[in-house]
C-alpha cells in the first residue's frame, strides 16, 4: 500500500497536488512550483522529505561496515560531523548514494535514496550475517519513525534560531557537513544536520513522527514574517538541478560506472576492501565510460524532455542523452544534465540534441554540473 508522513494530511489540506514517489504518496506542488523555487532561493522554505530512506547503525564495527559499503573512506568520521557516501554492487555499477552522521562514538544515522531504502538495508544485513558476522553493528530501519523536514534558503537559520535555544546555529559552531542533536519547538532529541540537496543554505531536521506536525507548524508560525512557504518535489528537482546535484537511477542507469558520475574525488582505490573494489579500480582505468555533464541549449527558452538523444550533427549516431532537464526560474533559462562520450566532455564542446518533435537544437557543455552558485558559497554561509 501507499506510505504517507506524518504530516501528508496537512499537505493535502492546505493546497498540495500528489504525486506518487516509490512507494510514497507525496507533495509535487502547491500550485507554483516556480515561485516555490524562488522563495527557497530569496527567504526559506519548507519540504517534507521523510521518504528518505533511515537506518540507525550503533556498535563499535559501524565504521568498518560504512568503509565496506560506500566507495570513500569513514574510519576518521568525527562525532558531529556528517559525510556523504556512494555505493556500487558488486559489478561496480552505482546502486545508491546518501550522507551518513556520527552522533555519538558508537552511534551513527545513515540516509539512503528513497527508493532504495529496503533494498540498502538487506544488503547491510546480508554482508553483516555472511561476509562479517563478527563485527558487532546493529541495524534498524527508521525510516517511517523519523520524520525528516528540509528548511532551506538564505532565511533558515534565522528561523531555526527562533525555535532551537540548546544548539549554537553559528556557522562557526554549525559548518556545513554538521550534525547536532537538540530541541526544535521544544521537541526533545531531534537531529539536526547541516546539507543541501537545493544549493542553499539548509538544515535537515529528523524528528520522532509524532511529534513531526507541532514541529511542522512551528516552523510555519515562526518564519511568517520570513517569508516561509511549503515547497513540494518539483521545486526539489529544479532547485537541485540548478545547483548539479544528480539523482542515483535518473542520472544514473543500470550501467552508470563511478566514472560516468564524475565521482574520481570521492573513490578511494587504496581501500583494502570495498564492494565492487575490482570492478572500480578497472573502471577508472577506462575512457570509453560515458561522463555526466552540465549542458545548456543555444537557445534558452527551449527544454528539451528528458531522455532526448544526443546525436552526431549530420546524422542519427547516438552519442548521449539528456537525463535532466528543466526551465530555471533562478536563471530565466533551461538548464540539463546529460551523459555524453568522454571525448564530448570539455566545457564549450558544441552538441545536437534531437527533441520529441524531431527538431535538431544545439547546446554547449559547461564546465561543471552546476548551473548556480558552482563555487557552493549560498550553502556554506
Amino acid at each position: 500500500p501507499p506510505r504517507r508522513s506524518a504530516i501528508q494530511n496537512w499537505h493535502e489540506a492546505n493546497g498540495a497536488t500528489n504525486m506518487l514517489a516509490g512507494q510514497w504518496v507525496r507533495p509535487d506542488h502547491y500550485g507554483n512550483p516556480m515561485a516555490e523555487v524562488a522563495n527557497v532561493r530569496n527567504n526559506v522554505g519548507l519540504i517534507d522529505v521523510t521518504p528518505l530512506g533511515k537506518l540507525d547503525l550503533r556498535g563499535p564495527d559501524v565504521s568498518r561496515l560504512l568503509d565496506l559499503v560506500y566507495v570513500n573512506k569513514w574510519q576518521n568520521l568525527e562525532i558531529g560531523r556528517v559525510r556523504y557516501g556512494v555505493m556500487v554492487a558488486e559489478d561496480g555499477v552505482v546502486s545508491d548514494d546518501g550522507v551518513t552522521g556520527r552522533l555519538a562514538e558508537e552511534h551513527y544515522l545513515m540516509t539512503t535514496t528513497s527508493s532504495g531504502a529496503g533494498a540498502v538495508w538487506e544488503m547491510l544485513e546480508d554482508w553483516l550475517q555472511t561476509y562479517r558476522p563478527e563485527w558487532e553493528v546493529h541495524v534498524t530501519p527508521v525510516t517511517g519513525g523519523l520524520t525528516s523536514i528540509n528548511v532551506a534558503g538564505p532565511r533558515s537559520r534565522e528561523l531555526l534560531k527562533r525555535l532551537v535555544d540548546d544548539v549554537d546555529l553559528s556557522a562557526t559552531a554549525f559548518p556545513y557537513f554538521s550534525v547536532r542533536k537538540g530541541s526544535v519547538a521544544g521537541v526533545q532529541d531531534c537531529i539536526i544536520w547541516r546539507i543541501g540537496f537545493t544549493g542553499e543554505l539548509s538544515y535537515e531536521i529528523h524528528a520522532h513522527s509524532g511529534y513531526a506536525l507541532h514541529i511542522w507548524e512551528a516552523l510555519l508560525g515562526a518564519g511568517s514574517d520570513l517569508g516561509v512557504a511549503p515547497f513540494g518535489v518539483e521545486a526539489q528537482r529544479i532547485l537541485r538541478l540548478e545547483k548539479g546535484h544528480y539523482i542515483v537511477g535518473q542520472d544514473t542507469d543500470g550501467l552508470s560506472k563511478a566514472p560516468t558520475a564524475s565521482l574520481g574525488g570521492l573513490v578511494k582505490l587504496d581501500k583494502l576492501d570495498t564492494i565492487g573494489l575490482p570492478e572500480l579500480r578497472a573502471a577508472f582505468q577506462r575512457s570509453d565510460l560515458p561522463v555526466l555533464v552540465g549542458l545548456q541549449t543555444e537557445d534558452p527558452s527551449i527544454v528539451p524532455e528528458e531522455a532526448c538523444q544526443i546525436v552526431s550533427s549530420d546524422g542519427n549516431e547516438i552519442l548521449g542523452r539528456i537525463t535532466s532537464s528543466r526551465m530555471s526560474p533562478t536563471l530565466g533559462r533551461s538548464v540539463c544534465l546529460a551523459q555524453v562520450y568522454s571525448s564530448l566532455a570539455a566545457a564549450g564542446t558544441l552538441l545536437t540534441v534531437k527533441l520529441v518533435d524531431g527538431r535538431r537544437v544545439k547546446a554547449t557543455v559547461q564546465e561543471q554540473h552546476a548551473h548556480v552558485d558552482p563555487e557552493g558559497e549560498r550553502q556554506r554561509v
